[in-house]
């Protein structure tokens, strides 16, 4: 058991230390509280602050968004421009579609499908009210699913205050439509929150405690027996045409039925601390305790030969149900001192992080079965992180900013980032070099057991980006070029095969990629606004097998055309128009619903057709209203559906609308 006791002895001594001086704070924004009365319960009055944000001393409160600005966009995918991949209905199992360095250089268990609907404690918003701050916003998005959350903060004392957020999420299966047949359960979640503060600014304190549940219930696909996708047909635009009969209704019937779907549960709970004290600008202590558990477990119901056959090679009996489990803990202590130092505008920070890492593993097995791998067991590994950052403000508008962090362990394992931006441009560097994930390295469940002998993978990049800003337009290209070393990736056993077995695989070349990416805005008449974002990747260079070329869209599109104005002295806002989504046909990557991994395949092409939305976002007050009618081009296409990921069909059209309302004092 892990000895907790060191971790609070040292917020204890901070604590301690840090209430009863007063010295220099950091600056304050407006002192809203010295204002009449009458001024002191508006939307002006409100502000809110991240612990990410004063980690990095930037230290500036913000006033709460009133804005109606995508407030139609309210899934993971469009705030990401679309880039991302999921299995068709709202918050299912999902993945960047282009590549994206890791953030992450020390031991993971490798589950990362659900990681775009957890955000990190550093991110939660600590509110600094008068009195007392409200929302609740929810969305019902197409058929019976939903998505909530909403917050509640209250100031008890001068520089005290509290709060909780609670989230929620639920979708059902579109393909076909069953009353409550609920594919995705993730109610409620909340977090609980303090932000304590000395009256001078010098001792700041966040704390939150977090608990979050996600449970997906993973269908197969849209297989069928009497339609089946011609895997084995070489010309591929028969191969293409062979799936449109599996978006006929009647055929949504999958292999794994109602009663033998499998069931991913993606448990996430955080403790986060964060104080720290100033002697001075340009001398400042910190400490950062986070105990993180992911809990991820996968249930298969009612197994039978059918089944077997679809997840495993497996020839044993199949038992009456299936059950595997993964428990990661992890305890992080980080101190560090940083400061401003006024000439030459420097920002600066140095630390320390000790990370102790606990894993359970468990995996179901046949009474009668052999194995030679282990099927549970306990690893346990003891992380020691040196890093720091630094933010020069030099001539005008120039910085420079350096971050990094280095694993004190044989390995050389890295994460370093240096960037330089000018009044038009900016260059960065990137070079990183990880772990390879427990899961990635040895297999999840009886069914997908391995032990393969990885090298760490590697990654360097440079992205160059320019900008310019007129009255009217608006213009960002942004080139990116990633040498990628040992990269792995999951790949399909057998291509010819219906099933969905895969494992993960490593590049035995580097990988050379050179990617564009832009937005173009343009604005027309004051209130008539075009908005267009396009991401290509224009070359893969690799001796080895073409590991992203034809599975990914040659170009992404994503535009907005719209109309905004800010009507009755801006007590009313109004933001209408189309969003318009393109993806070019391309082999999207299927997925294991055993292993929860996308896998690379080259046999069925997927998306290659534009959505079209459109939309209303109206704000009276405080009260913001959102109503969006999703996929309205559907009439125009024959079969209507689409595939957005291998027999996983896309959204149908529906009507989309959310409320956000809130209420100050």
């Amino acid at each position: 058991m892990v000895d907790l006791s060191i971790w609070w002895r040292y917020s204890l001594f901070f604590l301690v230390f840090g209430l009863p001086l007063r010295t220099y704070g950091a600056e304050q924004a407006e002192d809203i509280f010295e204002k009449p009365q009458e001024e002191k319960v508006t939307a002006t009055s409100t502000f809110f602050i991240t612990p990410r944000a004063v980690k990095h001393n930037y230290r500036t409160y913000h006033r709460v968004d009133r804005s109606v600005t995508k407030m139609d966009r309210f899934t993971v995918a469009e705030k990401h421009h679309y880039n991302f991949q999921d299995l068709g209905n709202h918050w299912t199992a999902a993945q960047p579609i282009f590549y994206k360095l890791p953030k992450h250089i020390g031991a993971t268990y490798g589950l990362s499908a659900y990681d775009g609907y957890f955000p990190h404690p550093e991110d939660i918003r600590y509110y600094d009210t008068h009195q007392a701050y409200a929302y609740f916003n929810v969305v019902l998005a197409n058929l019976g699913s939903f998505i909530f959350n909403s917050c509640y903060t209250q100031r008890l004392l001068e520089t005290w205050h509290i709060g909780t957020n609670w989230y929620g999420a639920m979708t059902e299966n579109e393909w076909p439509h069953r009353k409550d047949d609920k594919i995705v359960n993730a109610f409620p979640c909340f977090d609980l929150f303090t932000h304590i503060k000395s009256p001078s600014g010098a001792y700041h304190l966040f704390t939150s405690w977090s608990h979050r549940e996600y449970l997906a219930r993973a269908t197969g696909g849209v297989r069928s027996g009497k339609d089946s996708f011609v895997f084995k047909e070489q010309n591929p635009s028969k191969r293409y045409q062979s799936s449109f009969p599996l978006l006929a209704e009647p055929y949504m019937e999958n292999k794994i039925d109602k009663k033998k779907k499998c069931m991913h549960k993606d448990r996430r709970r955080n403790f986060y601390l964060y104080h720290h004290y100033e002697w001075s600008k340009p001398l400042q202590l910190y400490h950062e305790l986070h105990y993180a558990s992911k809990m991820n477990g996968s249930t298969i119901e009612n197994l039978d030969d059918a089944l077997l056959n679809f997840i495993a090679y497996d020839t044993h009996a199949a038992p009456e149900k299936e059950d595997n489990r993964v428990v990661m803990q992890s305890f992080g202590n980080e101190v560090g001192i940083k400061g401003d130092i006024a000439q030459p505008n420097l920002c600066y920070a140095l630390h320390y992080r000790l990370e102790k890492i606990y894993l359970n593993y468990h995996f179901s097995k046949p009474e009668s079965a052999a194995y030679h791998h282990p099927l549970q067991g306990k690893k346990k590994e003891t992380e020691h992180y040196l890093g720091g950052y630094t933010r020069w403000n030099f001539i005008g508008q120039q910085k420079l900013a350096l971050d990094g962090v280095y694993l004190l362990q044989q390995g050389g394992y890295h994460k370093l980032n240096v960037a330089y931006q000018g009044k038009f441009f900016k260059v960065a560097l990137h070079t990183i070099k990880h772990k390879t994930p427990y899961i990635v390295a040895y297999g999840y469940s009886r069914h997908r057991l391995w032990d393969k002998d990885f090298v760490a993978p590697s990654t360097q990049a440079i992205d160059a980006a320019l900008w310019y800003h007129a009255p009217y337009i608006a213009i960002q290209p942004m080139l990116s070029f990633k040498k990628l070393n040992h990269h792995i990736y999951y790949r399909k056993v057998d291509p010819t095969a219906d099933h969905c077995i895969a494992e993960p695989m490593q590049a035995t070349h580097p990988i050379y990629l050179f990617s564009l990416e832009g937005n173009l805005n343009i604005c027309c008449l004051t209130y008539f606004h075009l908005d267009h974002h396009l991401t290509m990747l224009l070359k893969e260079s690799s001796k080895g097998d073409k590991v992203f070329t034809g599975y990914l869209p040659p170009y992404m599109y994503t535009g907005r055309y719209y109309y905004a104005h800010q009507p009755f002295d801006k007590k009313m806002e109004i933001e209408t128009g189309l969003n318009v989504h393109f993806k070019e046909l391309y082999y999207g990557d299927g997925y294991d619903v055993v292993a929860q991994q996308f896998y690379r395949q080259n046999k069925f092409a997927v998306q290659g057709r534009p959505i079209v939305d459109i939309f209303c976002n109206v704000r009276i007050n405080n009260l913001k209203i959102s109503f969006k009618y999703s996929y309205i081009n559907e009439y125009f296409h024959t079969p209507a559906a689409y595939f957005a990921t291998p027999f996983y069909p896309g959204l149908k059209k529906a009507a989309d609308i959310g409320i956000h309302w809130s209420f100050f004092d």
